[in-house]
């Protein structure tokens, strides 16, 4: 009976299935929640929002990859409940976990590829990879390349650099992970013996490969007449965006260094047990790929450590696979993670999900059809009480917050004019917010529309996955139709941007 179990866990279906099961355990508290991260539920508003016409980078702008909101539209074709994409990310998550053990496998035995693939989806939940960041869906795309680079085949190869592409359109700090496949594609064709030239010519094609994803989005806007705004979102904010606004990327390194401790011992103690079959220099160079993506953004957000957690999930599988010593390892680094991590706070998950539906509840019961303006505070509000304001700074961060400023080629206080012309008779703000965190050009029209314009309704919370913040919801707002010219000082060259955030 006993060797009956262990040959159908060696099943690759099984192993799927086992995959799926961790990763439900691990994320069953975050399904149905209307406020677990505000960066996935705005980027599934802008999927629905595509439905509706808009494009992203010309009507809702943001930074992030052209597949990232491609692949939102495509689960919000199919519903527009938040299950939706939280399910979405949940079979992301656990196929890529299952890459995961298909990938160690090749070095390590059954135990120690489960363990890795069960231990990566135990991770996720740390850094707020339980719902549907980016990394969360590109991740998938990024294991399958390593896989099909190791196995060594020219067709898989090309499949692999496509692939790794396609993660790059998802988000651009996935480049250093992409290169450094493609020069292990090329190592890997000249130590099975491909000429100079034949090397040189398959890299050229392995280059195409990688780039291809990207190219087909940039072609597609230049096609429609666009592609100013597509370069504008995808290079040149990101080279105007403030980086480490507050000055503490040193404690948050070291905070994330602590907490990613059980995968980074379990990297290292994996890599100096690897046997000599093991292709040790290939782990490595990916944890390195992947660590020179994380440090590009420099803002050191738990969420911009997920792709890192791939590879160190890799290379820890050696060390988990050392019979009962392993598995305690792996278990040890799965309690971590998961008692550390909000995982299995089912009771916050729903308080979040009543606040938010108590918010919009009230919000609708004095007004049903409201003009909302969301300038701070849950932007899925908008698609809950199905209004929104004109402006395409859908995503309010880049209204109020200070590094945002000048970063897209909208100007932050036009489009709050914007926004204010339309004459909203709903506005939202943070409440006792300070003054260093909102943008000083736009929060100061923001105020005065509301002291001039409209009544206090009511002051709730609502709570994201790691921190809770108070919204001031202000209405019977009753502004005269205006003109939404830019004042002067609007207009006006803005200040440096100061510290500030969440």
């Amino acid at each position: 009976m006993a060797e009956t179990r262990l040959a159908l866990i060696d099943r690759p279906a099984a192993q799927f299935g086992l995959m799926l099961l961790v990763g439900l355990i691990t994320r069953a508290s975050v399904f149905g929640d209307l406020s677990y991260f505000s960066d996935e539920l705005f980027y599934f508003l802008a999927g629905q929002r595509m439905h509706d016409g808009l494009l992203p980078y010309v009507d809702v702008w943001d930074r992030k990859g052209p597949a990232l909101f491609l692949t939102y539209y495509l689960i919000s074709g199919i519903s527009r409940s938040v299950w939706a994409y939280q399910i979405a990310a949940w079979l992301f998550a656990s196929a890529t976990a299952f890459v995961i053990a298909r990938i160690t496998l090749r070095f390590t035995g059954t135990q120690g590829a489960l363990a890795a693939g069960g231990v990566y989806l135990f991770s996720l939940a740390l850094f707020g990879g339980a719902g549907g960041q980016s990394p969360v869906f590109y991740n998938l795309w990024m294991a399958l390349a390593a896989l099909l680079v190791l196995r060594g085949e020219w067709r898989g190869m090309l499949a692999a650099m496509a692939l790794a592409g396609l993660a790059i359109a998802y988000k651009q700090s996935a480049a250093p992970e992409a290169l450094f496949l493609g020069l292990a594609a090329v190592w890997r064709l000249r130590q099975d013996g491909a000429s100079g030239a034949q090397v040189v010519r398959r890299g050229l094609l392995l280059a195409l490969a990688g780039a291809l994803p990207f190219a087909l989005f940039a072609s597609f806007y230049a096609v429609i007449g666009h592609f100013d705004a597509f370069w504008q979102a995808m290079v040149t904010s990101n080279l105007r965006k403030a980086y480490n606004p507050v000055g503490d990327h040193w404690v948050r390194i070291s905070a994330l260094a602590k907490l990613s401790s059980p995968l980074l011992l379990g990297a290292i103690a994996g890599l100096v047990l690897a046997e000599r079959h093991t292709p040790r220099q290939f782990i490595g160079g990916w944890i390195v790929a992947a660590l020179l993506g994380f440090v590009l953004v420099p803002n050191f957000y738990e969420h911009y450590l997920l792709p890192v957690l791939v590879p160190l999930s890799v290379a820890s599988a050696v060390l988990f696979n050392r019979g009962a010593v392993g598995l305690g390892a792996a278990a040890a680094a799965a309690l971590v993670f998961a008692a550390n991590s909000p995982m299995f706070a089912f009771a916050k998950r729903a308080e979040a999900h009543a606040a938010m539906e108590g918010i919009a509840a009230d919000i609708r019961a004095r007004n049903p059809r409201p003009r909302l303006f969301v300038y701070e505070g849950p932007v899925w509000l908008y698609a809950m009480l199905d209004s929104y304001p004109p402006s395409p700074l859908l995503n309010n961060f880049h209204l109020y917050f200070p590094p945002e400023e000048g970063v897209s080629q909208f100007d932050a206080a036009a489009e709050v004019q914007r926004n204010l012309a339309w004459r909203p008779d709903v506005v939202v703000t943070y409440n006792n917010w300070e003054p260093w965190e909102e943008n000083a050009r736009t929060a100061p029209l923001v105020r005065g529309y509301v002291a001039q314009h409209c009544r206090p309704w009511f002051t709730r919370d609502y709570h994201e996955n790691y921190r809770s913040y108070r919204i001031d919801v202000w209405g019977d707002c009753n502004a005269p139709a205006r003109s939404p010219q830019v004042t002067a000082s609007a207009a006006s060259p803005a200040p440096p941007a100061r510290p500030g955030g969440n």
